[in-house]
């Protein structure tokens, strides 16, 4: 039986550095026009960095989500039926069930409705009804494992984004630093790189959130599948 985690949260290796760093920028800019905007950036992303300080740190350094990456799924996590002995494109050469396979594993169709055609096309499956159900059970495995596999990667390559977009932050910040402790330097200039760290804090920020819903499409898909799992488990007693 698949086993979830609880929610994936962001991991906070991508926030503490560049906070860190934001945070001595906010002190320093006090004295510039834009020095209270600065230190309202920094307040969007402080609170985030401290809220998953304490969390574990997965080994891979991309990895931008709390819970323990795995990059493919094992059918025994959930399938404890009779053996999906088929060959990996079988499911296709039948085109009834390679046309439910279509209709049923998209997220945006309701479980409900997913359960019910299952039922339906068990009904009238024919006498090679569980071989036709396993032949179902391994291509909606094959399609929602590679649909899963997609957003894994698309995690990293987020993952990776969100470090290069911290270390932009922590540079940015130096800079400034350097600009506001030098007498001479151009209040317009000092100015602008102020916005302009605001503008990234922003940024970085934004991503924050969104990759609160995207860490948890994993998890969705594995629960999906065990779900439809389950109804063709039903259907083969």
């Amino acid at each position: 039986m698949l086993t979830w985690p609880p929610p994936f949260a962001p991991r906070a290796s991508f926030f503490a550095e560049s906070v860190a760093a934001l945070a001595k920028g906010a002190q320093a800019a006090h004295s510039s026009a834009l020095g209270f905007c600065f230190a309202a950036a920094v307040m969007i992303v402080l609170p985030a960095a401290h809220a998953f300080a304490a969390r574990p740190i997965p080994t891979d350094p991309d990895w931008p989500c709390e819970a323990v990456k795995v990059e493919t799924l094992d059918l025994a996590q959930v399938w404890s039926g009779p053996p999906v002995d088929v060959p990996a494109s079988a499911w296709q050469d039948d085109e009834v069930v390679a046309a439910l396979v279509r209709d049923i594993s998209p997220r945006r169709v309701p479980l409900d409705e997913a359960k019910a055609k299952i039922a339906a096309f068990a009904q009238q499956a024919g006498p090679n009804r569980q071989g036709r159900l396993l032949k179902l059970m391994a291509g909606l495995f094959s399609v929602l494992d590679d649909e899963r596999s997609t957003v894994i990667a698309g995690l990293d390559r987020f993952g990776a984004r969100q470090k290069e977009l911290a270390a932009a932050l922590r540079d940015d910040n130096d800079k400034l630093r350097e600009l506001q402790s030098d007498a001479r330097a151009d209040p317009g200039q000092v100015n602008q790189m102020v916005q302009k760290v605001i503008w990234e804090a922003e940024l970085f920020q934004d991503r924050r959130q969104a990759l609160r819903y995207v860490c948890d499409v994993p998890s969705k898909i594995e629960q999906r599948l065990y779900a439809l799992a389950q109804v063709i488990m039903q259907q083969l007693q």
